[in-house]
């Protein structure tokens, strides 16, 4: 009897990382960084996309819309669409802006995580192909503190619209939301190592996460 463990280094996990910030210097940055080096500290990949350094386009053309005769992706949306269905884990970082994410994260939705998926697709949730049973990590930074957002029904919201959204309707396997506040130029290098420390905290747990299931996969096979 073969009583061998399971070797997961044939099957790395893959971390597409989504980063929706302009500024290279930015708490969002360091927290990919961060995030980064964590996963592959645990033996996983770590693929960065950074929207606002690649250029990406977020306007969505009319013959990119879901249902249309003659469907295709363009060549930039289908870079990306591979980057996803190689992905074992979705990442998104982002500032958020007036209640909201940044355009450019939307139009990443519109035109790659929704790619030809209808809402149709949506309400019956069919799952996504490239999307479907895989985790949906977020990490948001804002100035305000939570309790102010809170309060306004904005934390409730953006949960709502981003993260359930998104995993129920693309039949992903769960969905997590590490919001992080109060993210401003003078704040303490004491409050942004603790935050850093979360992220990285958040990172290996995903990683274990991961690696159970790879396990369950190999079990089963």
């Amino acid at each position: 009897m073969n009583t061998a463990v399971p070797e997961l280094q044939t099957a790395r996990a893959t971390h597409l990382v989504i980063c929706a910030n302009p500024s290279s210097t930015s708490f969002d940055s360091a927290i990919v960084d961060a995030y980064s080096v964590a996963v592959r500290e645990c033996g996983h990949q770590a693929v960065v996309r950074d929207l606002y350094a690649l250029g990406f386009d977020p306007v969505l053309k009319d013959d990119e819309r879901p249902g249309h005769a003659g469907w295709a992706p363009r060549a930039d949306v289908a870079e990306e669409l591979d980057h996803v269905r190689d992905a074992d884990v979705i990442v998104l970082v982002y500032p958020i802006w007036y209640g909201l994410p940044p355009a450019i994260l939307k139009g990443y939705i519109d035109r790659v995580l929704g790619a030809n998926y209808s809402f149709r697709a949506v309400h019956d949730r069919r799952g996504q192909p490239g999307l479907a049973g895989k985790p949906l990590l977020s990490f948001s930074t804002s100035g305000l503190p939570l309790d102010w957002l809170s309060e306004r029904g904005q934390v409730l919201s953006l949960r709502e619209i981003l993260d359930v959204y998104l995993w129920r309707g693309f039949g992903m396997k769960q969905s997590e939301h590490v919001m992080i506040e109060s993210v401003v130029p003078n704040m303490s290098t004491a409050y942004a190592t603790a935050q850093l420390d979360r992220v990285r905290h958040t990172a290996a747990r995903t990683c274990a996460m991961v690696d159970d299931s790879l396990l369950v996969e190999v079990d089963e096979s």
